[in-house]
């Protein structure tokens, strides 16, 4: 099961929840309008008690997401990151250069290299830092990333093994 973060300004019910949903990928969509990062990792915790999902987030979501298997990987079978938030030193990220993929767990990002929201090099970083089992996809879209839309459902359906 997919348990999708949306970001900063999105919604439990966005376009890209709609269209991974719309696909046949069962999803779990919590509301994180008008929370601190700390609780909507909290609230992903809550979530995933039961282990075994894929969490996948979009922006603050993808760090909300990031941050949540750092803490609990023995929950977490996947992880994809869409245009993450990842430089963003906001608690429990007060000390982004410490963030890191845990090891046994797949990554993949999506990010576009023209977004001008969260640059690229955000997830760069992340990459060095992390060890061998982060892909990057760089694409050129919008921070919002409308338009790779079915790569995003591709890449979510492999993690899943649909």
């Amino acid at each position: 099961m997919l348990v999708w973060a949306h970001g900063l300004w999105g919604s439990p019910n966005g376009s890209k929840i709609t269209a991974i949903r719309e696909s046949g990928i069962e999803a779990i969509s919590p509301d994180f309008n008008e929370m601190e990062l700390i609780d909507r990792v909290e609230l992903i915790e809550k979530t995933i008690e039961d282990g075994n999902f894929v969490l996948a987030g979009s922006s603050w979501g993808g760090l909300a997401c990031a941050l949540t298997a750092q803490r609990t990987p023995d929950k977490i079978k996947g992880l994809l990151l869409l245009a993450p938030a990842l430089h963003f030193p906001e608690p429990p990220n007060e000390n982004p250069e410490n963030l890191r993929a845990p090891d046994d767990i797949p990554v993949v990002i999506i990010h576009s290299i023209t977004d001008d929201i969260v640059p690229i090099s955000a997830s760069k970083d992340y990459l060095e830092r992390s060890k061998d089992n982060v892909k990057l996809i760089e694409v050129e879209d919008n921070h919002v990333l409308e338009n790779s839309i079915e790569l995003i459902i591709s890449e979510a359906k492999k993690m899943l093994n649909y």
